[in-house]
C-alpha cells in the first residue's frame, strides 16, 4: 500500500502558511503576529487580521494572538467577530486582566450583565484594586438592578484612583439612574475637573446635561471635547446627532464629515449618506454609497441604499440588479428580501413578493420587519386572517413594533372591531407617542365606534401637530359631523379642501352640508370638481349623486355613466344607476339602450354589465345571467359581473362551486367592496365553512355597519360557527335595522334557536 511522507502531500493544505515542516511552529505562529502587529503599525488591518488568523491557525490555543485579533476585528467595526475572539482570549488567559475587561465590555454592549460581572470579578482576582475593573462591575451590577452596588463599586473605584476622571462620570451615570441628578451633575463635573483633558468625561457631561433639556450646556461641553480632539469620531457623532434633533440640520453636515474621514470602515460615510439623502442631495449621497459598497463593511448596506435611490428615480432595473448583487453573496439577507418584495408589490406582483418574504421568514424566522411585510402583502391580496397572524407574529418578535399594531388595528378597523382598533392604536402610542398613523387611527376606531367625543380628543393632538394636514381637517370635519356640529365641519372640510382639492371625503362632506340649503353653490364646487379631474371616477359618483339629490336626471344620468367608462368596476356606480332607472320608472328604456349600445360596442365590458343589472331589478334572472356571462367571456376579472352572478347563483343554491370560484375573482378585483365580501361570506356559509366565511363577513360590517342583511349574514355565521355571543349579537343589532320580510323572518328564527 502506497503511504505518503508526513511532510508531503498531506501538509499540502498548510503549503502555503508554514515555510516547511523542519519549522518550529512557535516561532512560525510569532512570526506571523509579528507580521500582524506591523500591518497594524501601517494602518493595514485587513492584513493584520489575515496574519493573526494564520497565528491562531497555527496554534488555536495562542491566546496573545487572538486578543490582537479581536482589537483588529473591532477596529473594523467587526463587533461579532470581535466578540468571539475576546471570548476566546480571556478564557485562555485567565489572569490576562486587558483580555477580561475587554471581554467584559463587549458583554455589557449585548446586556449579558452576569457574565459581565464574571470577567470583572476575574480581573479584580489578578489586581483588586485595578478601577476598570471596578467600573465594569459597577456597571454590570446597575444592568442586573443593583444600584446601590453599582454606586459602591464604583465609589470603591474612586478611592483606588481619585485621578481618573471616567470614574466619576461611571458615578455620575449610576446616580442619574438613580434619580439623585444634583449627585450626578456633581460627578460628571468632578470628572472634567480631575481629568480636563478627556474627551470622554466632556462627552459624558454633555450627555447630561442633553438628558436633562439644558441644551445650550450640552452644545458648550460637546464642542469642549472636540476642541481637544477635533477629530474624535464619537465626539463629532454625537455633536452630529445634537443638531439633528435640534432642528439645525445644517450645522451636522461637518461633523458628519469629520466622522466619515476619521472612521475606517464604512459606517461614517454610510451616516453621512443618509444625511445627504434627507437633505435632498442624492447626488452627494451616491457617491459616498458607492465608495461605502466598495468596502467589505459596507457591501449589502450600501447597496441596499443605493437599490433605494434608484426606486426613487424611477430606475427598477438598476434596483434589482443591486439587490441581485446582495443576495447573490448571500441569499439569506433579510433586509434585501425586504427591498425586493417592496419593489415586486410596487410593479403590482403580490404572488412573487409573497414568495420572496416567506424566502425570507423562512431564512430568518426572527426578524420581525418581514413579518409585518408578509402581512402588507396579504391584507392587499385580503387573506385577512392570515394577515393578522402576520402582525402578530412581527409583535410576538419584537414588541416595540409599532408599526405592526399600526397595520392589526388597520385589519381590525376594517372587519368591524373597532374596540380592537383602539387598543392596538393605544399600544402603538404608548411605543410612539408622536406616531400620526397610529394617532390617526385611533381617531378612526372611536369614530367608528360611534364615540366622536374620543375620535375628537384624539385628533386634537394631530391636530395641533399637523395644522395644515389635508387628511387631518378632513377627519376632523367627520367627526364634527357625527356631532351634528355642522359649522366646524364645514370649516373643517373647507380647510382639507384648500390644501388638497382632490380630497374627496372633503368634497362629499362639503356637498352634504350645502345640499339642503345651498344646492347652487354645492353644484358649483361638484362640477369646478369635475373640471379640475375629469378622469376621477369618485368624483363622477358624487356628482351623480348630487344631480339626483337636485333632481336633474339628464346630468345625473350622464355623470353616472362617464363614472363607469372610467372604471367599468364600480360596483357603487352600478348600483347608483340602476336605482336611478328603477326610481325613473325607466327600466325597459334603460334596458332597450344598453341592448343597443352592447351591439354596438361587441367588446366593451361596461354596457354587458349594466344590461345585467337592469334585467336582475326587472326580475329577469336568465337573461341577467347571460348577460353577466357575457362580460366575463370578455374579460374574466370583471369583478361587478363575477360578483353579481355569484350572488344569483348563491341565492337560488345552485352551482356553488362555480359561485365561490366567481366570488374570489370579484374578490380579487375588488377587495374593499362591502358588497363583494358579503357575497363570499355567504357562498362560504352556504357552502359550510363558518370559519372562512366570518373574515370576509366581518369586512362587510366594517365597510358599511348600518346594513341590515350584512349584519344577518354575519351573525348566521357566528351561529354556524358555535360563537353564540356574537351570532346573538349580530342578529339582534340586524333586527333593529332595516331587514326585507324574508330576512327578517329568519334572523328571528336563528335568534329564537339561540336564547332557547
Amino acid at each position: 500500500m502506497f503511504r505518503m511522507k508526513v511532510c508531503g502531500v498531506v501538509t499540502v493544505a498548510l503549503a502555503l502558511v508554514l515555510p516547511g515542516c523542519s519549522k518550529d511552529p512557535e516561532v512560525v505562529k510569532r512570526d506571523f503576529m509579528k507580521s500582524g502587529d506591523s500591518y497594524v503599525a501601517q494602518k493595514k488591518l485587513g492584513e493584520a487580521i489575515i496574519q493573526y488568523r494564520n497565528a491562531v491557525g497555527v496554534d488555536p490555543r495562542f491566546g496573545e494572538a487572538r486578543l490582537k485579533l479581536a482589537d483588529a476585528y473591532i477596529a473594523t467595526g467587526d463587533a461579532q467577530n470581535a466578540y468571539k475572539e475576546y471570548v476566546r482570549a480571556a478564557d485562555l488567559m485567565p489572569g490576562n486582566i486587558d483580555a477580561q475587561l475587554k471581554t467584559g465590555q463587549l458583554l455589557l454592549l449585548s446586556q449579558h450583565y452576569e457574565d459581565a460581572k464574571a470577567r470583572a470579578d476575574k480581573a479584580l482576582a489578578v489586581d483588586p484594586k485595578n478601577v476598570n475593573a471596578q467600573i465594569l462591575k459597577g456597571n454590570a451590577l446597575a444592568g442586573l438592578k443593583d444600584l446601590d452596588g453599582a454606586i459602591a463599586q464604583v465609589e470603591e473605584a474612586i478611592k483606588s484612583d481619585p485621578s481618573q476622571g471616567l470614574t466619576y462620570s461611571s458615578l455620575g451615570a449610576l446616580q442619574l439612574v438613580k434619580g439623585n441628578q444634583d449627585l450626578a451633575e456633581k460627578a460628571f463635573k468632578q470628572a472634567v475637573a480631575s481629568d480636563p483633558k478627556s474627551v470622554p468625561a466632556f462627552l459624558a457631561l454633555a450627555n447630561f446635561y442633553w438628558s436633562t433639556r439644558r441644551n445650550a450646556e450640552a452644545e458648550v461641553a460637546l464642542k469642549s471635547a472636540l476642541a481637544l480632539e477635533p477629530r474624535h469620531a464619537l465626539a463629532n457623532r454625537a455633536l452630529a446627532t445634537f443638531y439633528l434633533s435640534s432642528g439645525r440640520t445644517a450645522e451636522a453636515e461637518q461633523p458628519l464629515k469629520a466622522v466619515a474621514e476619521v472612521v475606517p470602515n464604512a459606517t461614517g460615510r454610510l451616516a453621512l449618506a443618509d444625511y445627504y439623502l434627507a437633505t435632498k442631495k442624492p447626488d452627494e449621497a451616491k457617491a459616498l454609497l458607492e465608495q461605502a459598497a466598495a468596502m467589505r463593511d459596507g457591501f449589502g448596506p450600501a447597496r441596499l441604499k443605493l437599490a433605494a435611490l434608484a426606486t426613487s428615480r424611477g430606475d427598477r432595473p438598476e434596483a434589482y440588479r443591486l439587490l441581485d448583487e446582495v443576495l447573490k453573496k448571500d441569499p439569506t439577507y433579510a433586509e434585501a428580501l425586504a427591498a425586493r418584495a417592496e419593489l415586486q408589490i410596487a410593479e403590482g406582483k403580490l404572488d412573487d413578493a409573497l414568495a420572496t418574504v416567506n424566502a425570507g421568514v423562512s431564512a430568518k424566522p426572527n426578524f420581525a420587519p418581514l413579518h409585518l411585510l408578509r402581512g402588507r402583502i396579504l391584507a392587499s391580496r385580503n387573506e385577512t386572517t392570515d394577515a393578522m397572524a402576520a402582525y402578530k407574529d412581527a409583535l410576538r418578535l419584537n414588541p416595540q413594533f409599532a408599526a405592526a399594531d399600526v397595520e392589526l388595528g388597520r385589519l381590525y378597523l376594517a372587519t368591524g372591531k373597532p374596540g380592537d382598533a383602539i387598543q392596538v392604536a393605544q399600544s402603538a402610542l404608548k411605543l410612539a407617542p408622536g406616531y400620526s398613523d397610529a394617532q390617526l387611527l385611533l381617531a378612526r376606531a372611536h369614530l367608528a365606534n360611534r364615540d366622536p367625543g374620543a375620535a375628537e380628543e384624539a385628533l386634537r393632538t394631530l391636530n395641533a401637530a399637523y395644522p395644515a394636514s389635508p387628511v387631518v381637517q378632513t377627519e376632523m370635519g367627520r367627526v364634527y359631523l357625527a356631532k351634528g356640529d355642522k359649522v366646524n365641519a364645514r370649516a373643517a372640510f373647507q380647510r382639507a379642501l384648500d390644501k388638497d382639492p382632490a380630497q374627496l371625503m372633503a368634497l362629499e362632506g362639503l356637498t352634504v352640508l350645502d345640499l339642503p340649503d345651498k344646492p347652487a353653490e354645492a353644484r358649483a364646487r361638484v362640477e369646478a370638481a369635475l373640471a379640475k379631474n375629469p378622469r376621477n371616477e369618485g368624483v363622477y359618483l358624487l356628482a351623480g349623486r348630487t344631480y339626483v339629490a337636485l333632481k336633474e336626471p339628464a346630468v345625473a344620468e350622464h355623470a353616472l355613466k362617464q363614472a363607469l367608462e372610467i372604471n367599468p368596476n364600480n360596483l357603487q356606480v352600478y348600483s347608483l344607476l340602476g336605482q336611478f332607472y328603477v326610481s325613473q320608472a325607466r327600466l325597459p328604456e334603460a334596458i332597450a339602450e344598453f341592448e343597443t349600445l352592447a351591439q354596438k360596442q361587441p367588446r366593451s365590458v361596461g354596457p354587458q354589465v349594466t344590461l345585467g343589472v337592469l334585467l336582475q331589478l326587472q326580475n329577469r334572472p336568465d337573461a341577467a345571467r347571460a348577460a353577466y356571462q357575457k362580460a366575463l367571456d370578455l374579460d374574466p376579472r370583471a369583478g361587478v359581473a363575477a360578483n353579481n352572478l355569484a350572488w344569483m347563483y348563491a341565492q337560488d343554491g345552485s352551482k356553488l362551486d362555480m359561485a365561490l370560484q366567481l366570488a374570489r375573482t370579484a374578490k380579487a378585483q375588488l377587495p374593499e367592496v362591502a358588497e363583494v365580501n358579503d357575497t363570499l361570506g355567504w357562498i362560504y356559509h352556504k357552502k359550510g365553512m363558518p370559519q372562512l366565511a366570518i373574515p370576509a363577513l366581518q369586512q362587510s360590517v366594517g365597510k358599511d355597519p348600518a346594513n341590515a342583511t350584512y349584519r344577518y349574514h354575519l351573525g348566521v355565521a357566528y351561529a354556524a360557527a358555535g360563537d353564540t355571543a356574537r351570532a346573538r349579537a349580530a342578529l339582534e343589532q340586524a333586527l333593529k335595522l332595516k331587514l326585507s320580510p324574508s330576512e327578517s323572518a329568519d334572523a328571528a328564527k336563528e335568534l329564537a334557536k339561540l336564547k332557547g
